[in-house]
């Protein structure tokens, strides 16, 4: 079966979509509402799911939109704001069903199917006005803060914006993300209910389990794998603008559509490490194998789904595409996913709990330093993942008009503007390459991306790199022996400078400072006796 959902809320998109997608085998698609009535008709679908009522009341009626552009396709409302008096005038519309936010998956499912095969699915459970009304306050409001901001930030970039101006801009931004943090932690979140079958003797009945938003859907019972994820949910919605001083790939996209694609592959992400079958591996060479497959399978499928969103004219499935897409994995592997830093540790902590050892000291899985280090990784891979995805649609698509207007920031939409943007990352490579990358070795250390309040930041973490230091030929090689040149010189030089400045202040103060004192002596002596001369004769 294929299921539309038509939300204006990511996280809530996002979280439904996990959660279906592991309770099912349907085809699903989401959409936000501006997107899905601006493009053309979808096909093949067999179910219209939508929310007209996340963004407040005055957008209530949306689904009268939905109902002319899909006449023939049933649609169900899912929302917490549904009231007995537009319970009534749903039905009187013609929608085919109504399920408040919070019901269980698995009782969701079956009505679902019901509605496709041409019958009516009504819930007996009202939502009064006041429930959940803090949780809907704090999407709407986290909602206009991070749009408002967005204005604010593009504000900011203009050129030729004054001192005063700029100051005033820079505090309205500050004001809202303090705004968004007090939001974010004094609101509570909305939820997704799941229910999951678990045996028990004393009582057959199912039990609920409370998914908070941001929603991650988990089968693993590993607490820290849960923590992780949400952690990273959170940041994605924070400040996503790039803070560290050099291009990465993202500055291409606007703010929504780079949290859009994060969200994509974090959902991919979770999907992956579920799968039933690193439960089958048996030994560490067939796990290490695995890794890598599933690193590239991430990059694949997180960058089908992304552009199938927006490029409506490609058929993402078809053999044609799906070769290039091959051709293009190819590339990023070399480039990217194979130097993505402790990603297969990040593994290994997740799926089978092992420690993980930094700064040569072995942490205990449930250790805060093993904690925030898994964070880092999974942050730098999530963003990594990121990269390689807009590499691919910059080389296959970089003039495609679809994705000029529909995803790239407003600054970088001519020709001239992407051709520029191409070229500055272009240059970024070679001085990572042959610069950045050799000094980082020669230092034992990685550079890593990862969310911060102020955005996407570079941060070091030390780790032994001696088998990539022997291996370093040609101009890298050459990179670090100038480092360990300019190192072995460097004090040299400085005690050679030290003693010459010592040696000539020296000559300044002990012999052309004395000598000078003598010339004035002298001077003030015949000055003084030509005056005695003056008054003799007088």
């Amino acid at each position: 079966m294929k299921l539309l959902l038509v939300d204006d809320d990511p996280i809530f998109r996002l979280g439904f979509c996990t959660a279906l997608a592991q309770e099912t085998d349907w085809e699903i698609a989401t959409e936000s509402f501006d997107q899905i009535l601006n493009s053309p008709p979808r096909r093949s679908i067999d179910v219209l799911l939508c929310d007209p009522g996340w963004q407040g009341d005055r957008r209530w009626l949306r689904y009268r939109e939905l109902q002319e552009k899909y006449a023939n396709i049933p649609l169900a409302l899912l929302t917490s704001q549904l009231d007995a008096e537009r319970l009534a005038q749903a039905k009187r519309d013609g929608v085919a069903g109504y399920f408040p936010k919070g019901m269980a998956i698995t009782a969701l499912q079956p009505q679902l199917v019901a509605i496709a095969a041409g019958e009516k699915a009504w819930s007996n459970r009202l939502q009064s006005k006041n429930q959940n009304i803090l949780a809907n306050i704090r999407r709407r409001g986290l909602s206009d803060i991070y749009q408002t901001l967005d204005a604010v930030d593009a504000y900011l970039l203009r050129e030729n914006l004054s001192s005063i101006n700029r100051f005033v801009g820079q505090g309205r931004r500050r004001e809202l993300k303090a705004a968004a943090w007090v939001v974010q932690r004094l609101l509570p979140q909305a939820s997704l209910t799941i229910e999951i079958n678990q045996p028990n003797e004393a009582s057959p009945a199912q039990t609920s389990q409370i998914i908070p938003s941001p929603p991650i859907v988990l089968t693993n019972t590993n607490t820290r794998w849960q923590t992780l994820l949400e952690q990273t949910f959170i940041k994605l919605n924070g400040n996503l603008r790039n803070a560290t001083k050099s291009t990465i790939e993202l500055d291409i996209l606007s703010v929504e559509k780079r949290r859009e694609l994060c969200y994509i592959i974090l959902q991919q992400l979770n999907l992956i490490l579920n799968d039933v079958q690193w439960q089958q591996i048996e030994g560490d060479s067939q796990f290490i194998e695995r890794h890598y497959r599933s690193l590239r399978n991430l990059w694949k499928y997180s960058t089908q789904e992304f552009i199938s969103r927006y490029n409506l004219e490609e058929d993402t499935q078809s053999e044609l595409f799906l070769e290039i897409l091959n051709r293009g994995a190819i590339a990023v592997d070399q480039e990217i996913l194979s130097k993505i830093p402790h990603s297969l540790e990040l593994f290994t902590y997740l799926l089978k709990d092992r420690s993980l050892i930094i700064d040569h000291v072995a942490y205990r899985p449930e250790a805060k330093e093993s904690l925030d280090r898994a964070q880092l990784i999974l942050e730098n891979l999530l963003l990594n993942i990121a990269s390689g995805t807009l590499q691919f649609i910059l080389n296959t698509f970089g003039e495609s008009e679809i994705f000029k207007h529909n995803l790239y920031s407003p600054k970088v939409r001519s020709s001239r503007d992407v051709a520029r943007f191409r070229n500055d990352l272009s240059w970024q490579y070679r001085r990572k390459k042959y610069l950045l990358e050799p000094k980082a070795i020669f230092e034992s250390k990685y550079q890593i991306l990862a969310f911060s309040h102020l955005g996407i930041v570079q941060k070091n973490i030390y780790a032994p790199r001696h088998e990539e230091l022997e291996n370093l030929t040609g101009l890298a090689w050459s990179v670090t022996m100038i480092f360990e040149l300019r190192d072995a010189l460097a004090p040299r030089v400085r005690s050679l400078v030290a003693w010459l400045g010592e040696i000539v202040v020296y000559l300044l103060t002990n012999v052309i400072g004395r000598a000078l004192g003598l010339i004035a002596r002298g001077i003030s002596d015949g000055v003084g006796s030509s005056w005695n001369t003056v008054k003799k004769s007088q």
